[in-house]
């Protein structure tokens, strides 16, 4: 059985569960394996851009195995060959095996088997075979583990916690690669930031994407869309695509526009083999003075590539100052970071999140149903809520498809009727009055029929600033 053979098997069985039986079948197969780690592998960067237009050979035999063009592949990946000369390469690979084997090598250079099947369920079947993307988290609040940062006159930095999109960015030889926490590809060619990337070398840098003038809970969206876009091969031309992007440009105007606001905002900066290690004992104040150098020393990445806003805090209570200001403007809270903590993957106790989180009675005021076009468009996906004086208004999200049948189905006996919100703090919208931020739904108050009034929720959220 050839590898397409087994890949279309795998395809056109959906569950997870079935999927890892079917490949589970094949678990001797070194062939397979090897397809699957070079297609998946992070590590393994093949430096072309897209596959290119190659001869097919429409025989039951090829000239080559799919083994021997795998090995070719090593000119590519050791950067033996470049440029023209390893595209040429590669249509010459491509056109000597058959059909399914020359399916199989689009596959490994586009990093995609389309087999709906994620890497996670892949090592399942063959253990480790594929190396998990290394992520440095922060532990939740704990005012113990804070202080300790300063323990014997230590000092820390106390940096805005963003709420954009994660990403890593792999540099190497003038090649940007970027990837979500989870090791998926973030592809969103032509945004400006990566010809600044693409000026570094060599480097791993860790920071999340927003958009210049974009608040960020609508930005995270927009990226998702683009990212939908541009991840799809000759994405300015395929029908469905031509779609997406029509329908994205009635919304959000020219796809050109918005990749050009895309912000690359850092906060720490490793080196490949670091990387590739998922450990660096270098301390965090070397690596972002390091940081500081490699951006600010090129006049060329400054424009849309910055560092994260950074205050030195000599103790805790310092630290909590800065916490509330970032609060009283409007953002989700900050990272404390140890200066001498190293790099490593998880969540070490060096790097403390400090984040509000309220909970608040709100009134039922009104219902919004889902946006036109979208699956839930027929259905009640988020609800009007507000104080009992009425000065507070926001509008909870975070319902699950059953309750937005539910909701849907029992309007009138549900409106004033009061619900628990999940929220990060207080805020205020466009017209300058209180809302809320990151206000989510969390369950109804059967047990309540009087909502916190905006005084009580001030005083909700003072208690919870004091973090006792």
């Amino acid at each position: 059985m050839t590898i397409k053979q087994i890949f279309d098997e795998i395809a056109s069985t959906s569950g997870n569960n079935d999927k890892i039986a079917i490949l589970s079948k094949y678990q001797d197969n070194e062939l397979l394996k090897r397809v699957l780690y070079m297609a998946n592998s992070k590590r393994v960067k093949f430096f072309i851009k897209r596959v290119p237009d190659y001869p097919k050979v429409d025989t039951e035999m090829g000239l080559m195995s799919l083994n021997h063009a795998l090995d070719e592949l090593s000119q590519l990946t050791e950067r033996k060959v470049t440029g023209g000369e390893a595209i040429a390469l590669l249509e010459s690979l491509l056109s000597s095996l058959t059909l399914d084997d020359a399916y199989i090598l689009e596959r490994i250079i586009e990093k995609d088997c389309k087999i709906g099947m994620g890497t996670t369920f892949m090592n399942k079947v063959f253990k480790n075979l594929i190396e998990e993307t290394p992520y440095m988290g922060a532990v939740s609040f704990d005012e113990k583990k804070a202080r300790k940062l300063f323990d014997k006159g230590a000092k820390a930095y106390s940096q805005v916690k963003m709420d954009g999109r994660y990403c890593n960015a792999t540099i190497h030889n003038g090649e940007v690669y970027l990837e979500s926490r989870q090791g998926e590809p973030t592809i969103v060619t032509g945004a400006a930031f990566l010809e600044e990337l693409a000026l570094l070398n060599d480097v791993v840098l860790n920071g999340e994407l927003t958009m210049d003038g974009v608040p960020r809970y609508e930005s995270n969206g927009i990226i998702a869309s683009i990212i939908d876009i541009c991840g799809k091969k000759d994405s300015r031309t395929t029908e469905e695509n031509i779609k997406k992007i029509f329908a994205f440009e009635e919304k959000h105007g020219k796809l050109e526009d918005a990749l050009a606001k895309i912000r690359y905002t850092v906060w720490d900066m490793i080196t490949l083999d670091e990387y590739n290690a998922a450990s660096s004992k270098t301390p965090y104040n070397v690596r972002l003075k390091n940081l500081e150098g490699v951006l600010f020393g090129n006049e060329h990445v400054s424009n849309m590539v910055s560092i994260i806003e950074n205050r030195e805090v000599n103790t805790f209570e310092e630290a909590m100052e800065h916490f509330k200001e970032m609060l009283g403007r409007g953002e989700e809270g900050t990272i404390l970071k140890a200066q001498t903590g190293e790099w490593k993957d998880g969540k070490p106790t060096w790097q403390i999140k400090l984040k509000l989180e309220l909970t608040l009675d709100l009134v039922i005021t009104g219902f919004n149903y889902g946006t036109k076009g979208t699956k839930n468009e027929n259905v009640v996906s988020s609800l009007n809520a507000e104080t009992s004086c009425g000065k507070l208004k926001t509008r909870p999200q975070g319902l699950k498809e059953d309750l937005m049948k539910e909701i849907t189905e029992n309007q009138d006996k549900l409106l004033g009727t009061i619900i628990e919100v999940k929220c990060s703090g207080l805020s205020f919208d466009n017209t300058g009055a209180y809302s809320l931020l990151y206000p989510a739904f969390k369950h109804f108050r059967d047990d309540k029929n009087v909502a916190n009034s905006l005084e009580e929720c001030i005083e909700i959220q003072n208690a919870a600033l004091g973090l006792k």
